[in-house]
Formats: C-alpha cells, sequence, structure tokens
C-alpha cells in the first residue's frame, strides 16, 4: 500500500500503541489517520494487516479485531467490545456503530447502528456481501445472511433476514426468543418493493408495531422465501406467507398465499394517483410507531435502561436512527403530496374517476400545510412514562439482569401492560392528527 506519510501518524506511534497493548501482527500495512485520536483505541483490540483507520470519532474498544479475513476500512466508526470485522472478508465502515459482540462477515455499512450480540445461538451479525446503508437498525442479535440490502430500515431483537433480500423502507418486530421458531423472519430471495410504478416511495411498511413489539413477548412474524412485498404494508403479529407469493394490503394472523396479476393490460396513466387518502393514511400509521419507538429510546432505553456511558452511546446512537427514519418518511410524505397536487388537474378530466376521489384529494391539500406542521417531529408527541414501567425495570437491574432483552422480558404483568398502553397512546396521538382531518372532510 502506497500512502502518504502525511495524513497517518508515523511508525513510531503505530509501535507505541502496540506497546500500549494494542495487537498488530504487521505494523507495516496498517494506517491510522493523524485525527484518529489513539487513546481511543484500546488495549486488547486486533488490528489485523491491511487496514485502515480515519475520522476523528473512531473508537475501537478492548476485544474488537479489525479486518480477520480481509482489509478493513473504518472511518469515523465506533467499534464496541469483542466485535469483529471482516470474519468472511473484507469490509467498510462509514458513521457506523458496532455494539458489543456484533460480528460482521464482508461487506459495506454506512450511517448505521447494530446493537450488539446478547447470546451466541447464531455466531453471526451479517453475513456475506451485507450493504447497510443510511438509517438502518439492527437491534439486539438482529441479523441478515449473505448479500443482504437494508436501508431504512429497523429490525427489532433476534429478527433476522435470509440470504438474497432487499428489505429498505420497513420496520420488522416480533418473536420471544433468538431459536428456531420463535423469532420473525424474512425468507431468503424476498424483495420489499419500496417504489411504486410511478416513483414515489410513500410506500414503508410494518411488520408487527412498535407498542406492542418492544415489549418481546409477541408472536412472531414469517415472511416466506422469494416473496414479493409491495409495499405499502401492514402485518399483524402471528401472520406468514408462503414462500413464492405476492403480497401487498394488510396482513392478519394466518398463513397467507398471497395472490396472482391477472393477463392483459389496463390503460393506465402514471400521473393519476388514486386512493391518496388510503396511503398517506398508512404512511401517518408508520409515523406514529416510529414516534412511539423514539420516546421509548428516550424515556426507557437512555432514561432508564443504560447504566453507563456505553450504553448511553448506544442508545443514544439508536435513538439518531429511529428519527433519521421518521424524517426520511415524512420527507417521501411531503413529496407523496406535491405529487397529488400535479394528479388533481388530470383527475378532473378523466370522467372514470369518482367525484369522492376527486374531492378527498382536494381536502387532504387543502389541510395538508396544518398536517406537517403537526409532525414535524416525533418529540411533540411527548408523553411521561408510567412509573409501573419504570419501577418495574429498577426491580430488574436490582435482580441482576443488565442485559436489555432478559430485563424486559421480566417486567411485571403491570409495568408491561401499563407500557404498552403509555406507547399506544403516543402513536394514537400521531394518527389522530390525519384521522381528525378525514373525519372534518365526511
Amino acid at each position: 500500500m502506497n500512502e502518504s506519510k502525511l495524513n497517518y501518524h508515523s511508525p513510531e506511534k503505530i509501535l507505541k500503541l502496540q506497546e500500549s497493548g494494542v495487537k498488530i501482527p504487521d505494523m507495516n500495512s496498517v494506517f491510522v489517520g493523524q485525527e484518529v485520536k489513539l487513546e481511543r483505541i484500546y488495549s486488547g483490540c486486533t488490528i489485523h494487516p491491511l487496514t485502515r483507520i480515519t475520522g476523528s470519532k473512531t473508537h475501537i474498544h478492548s476485544g474488537a479485531q479489525i479486518g480477520v479475513s480481509g482489509p478493513a476500512t473504518l472511518e469515523n466508526s465506533w467499534v464496541g467490545e469483542n466485535a469483529i470485522v471482516g470474519n468472511l472478508g473484507s469490509v467498510t465502515l462509514k458513521n457506523t456503530v458496532l455494539g458489543p459482540q456484533t460480528i460482521l462477515g464482508a461487506g459495506a455499512a454506512e450511517h448505521a447502528v447494530f446493537l450488539g450480540k446478547e447470546t451466541m445461538v447464531n455466531d453471526f451479525t451479517t453475513g456475506y456481501g451485507f450493504r447497510i446503508r443510511k438509517g438502518s437498525l439492527y437491534e439486539e442479535d438482529a441479523s441478515s445472511a449473505q448479500h443482504t440490502d437494508t436501508k431504512m430500515t429497523v429490525l427489532f431483537p433476534w429478527t433476522t433476514l435470509g440470504s438474497s433480500i432487499n428489505f429498505c423502507d420497513a420496520l420488522l418486530a416480533g418473536g420471544t426468543g433468538p431459536g428456531l421458531g420463535f423469532f420473525s423472519e424474512v425468507g431468503s430471495g424476498t424483495i420489499h418493493f419500496n417504489f411504486s410504478i410511478r416513483g414515489d416511495k410513500a410506500t414503508a411498511s410494518l411488520f408487527g408495531d412498535v407498542s406492542s413489539g418492544v415489549f418481546l413477548d409477541q408472536e412472531r412474524l414469517f415472511i416466506g422465501g422469494n416473496n414479493s412485498l409491495l409495499g405499502p404494508i401492514k402485518a399483524s403479529f402471528g401472520s406468514m406467507t408462503a414462500a413464492g407469493v405476492r403480497i401487498n394490503g394488510s396482513l392478519s394472523p394466518g398463513l397467507h398465499f398471497g395472490h396472482a396479476l391477472p393477463k392483459g393490460k389496463i390503460d393506465y396513466d402514471q400521473r393519476i394517483y388514486l386512493g391518496a387518502s388510503g396511503i398517506v393514511t398508512k404512511q401517518v400509521d408508520v409515523l406514529a410507531e416510529l414516534t412511539a419507538l423514539f420516546h421509548w429510546y428516550q424515556q426507557i432505553r437512555i432514561g432508564c435502561v443504560a447504566l453507563n456511558p456505553v450504553q448511553k452511546f448506544l442508545y443514544d446512537s439508536g435513538l439518531r436512527m429511529v428519527e433519521l427514519n421518521y424524517q426520511e418518511r415524512l420527507a417521501q410524505l411531503n413529496l407523496y403530496v406535491d405529487a397529488i397536487e400535479n394528479s388533481l388537474c388530470f383527475l378532473s378530466r378523466s370522467k372514470k374517476v369518482s367525484k369522492n376521489e376527486i374531492s378527498e384529494q382536494k381536502h387532504l391539500l387543502d389541510h395538508w400545510p396544518d398536517i406537517e406542521k403537526q409532525l414535524v417531529s416525533p418529540a411533540e408527541f411527548e408523553l411521561m412514562v408510567p412509573e409501573s414501567l419504570t419501577n418495574s425495570i429498577r426491580q430488574q437491574q436490582a435482580d441482576g439482569k443488565p442485559a436489555y432483552t432478559e430485563l424486559i422480558q421480566g417486567l411485571s404483568p403491570e409495568g408491561k401492560q401499563k407500557g404498552k398502553e403509555w406507547l399506544k397512546t403516543i402513536a394514537d396521538s400521531v394518527r389522530i392528527v390525519f384521522a381528525a382531518v378525514k373525519k372534518k372532510e365526511k
């Protein structure tokens, strides 16, 4: 590697890093940018050959292994204790946070957060060929296999994605444990289609919800392999799909066989938007659940569960991903409403569109500036957490249950119930912003 000596710490400083307890098998092939504070590379970590580390925000904690099976590039990334970067090949990390025990195979991640592993039922967080993009949040023990792609995606504890999957603009919850048959799963070859035929992205889907899902006591969801998921979808806990099917709309508990498209063709003008009220309702529903998750992070994870600065940093990072997802969904919803405005002139010329559809869209456009103003930030829907929930958390901590998933599953029945009611009230306060406008229209 031919690197400019002006941009990296000198060999003498790298030697001192090694003398401080950092394991560097080949100092000649490890490059650490001058902006990196060497005291943030902790004793006990291992930096393997062909590793480049840059960025003033970079931290590498004790026990971490960087570049195990191939070149590794870290830029402004935070690597927790005993995390493994690149156990299957080369890895690039940019502005990414890895919690303790995270195990990344080979691939790239940017502007993403992994909260780490609490169990070792499986020995990976991501497999070979991963692409984890902006706004991806993998909570405890969430994982993905080979050749997976996520962006603006939230995976709850224990949820898993199979191989060759594109799962963007979605939230996946559900499941009661890390063992087979207990966690929510998306089968290999499945794609969540997050663009409509018109190119809009008011298509985010909910698989489970936040208000109940965060308590880790809900039936798992199972999405079969080679599914075509047409967002926006709303799937209830306990819903399942067969392999090789086409899915859209709402999924109730039970096994769904999907539906095929009829043969032939129809006249279609992509400038005309139909069913706009239903689309906006579903996207506000996503905003509602993300708002509940925002306050769960702020008041529960950060305010109650975090016992040390490392945990607080991880949960702060997770909260940032939740906010990114919220703002992305609101931005896409604004673009969708702009497109509806353009659509109206074509609707008025069409004899096939009902007057009710035109009236609904005009009503939406008239009231959208006020709706958008009310939805500008999830922080605006704050509601204080019930004491029965926080007291139950403290009791679990006093009983020596520091692991997040163990603590949550050990909450008292009263604490869980009050917590679910609290989060549902927050989510409903978001939903009612649009529901009230729809009611006025009627």
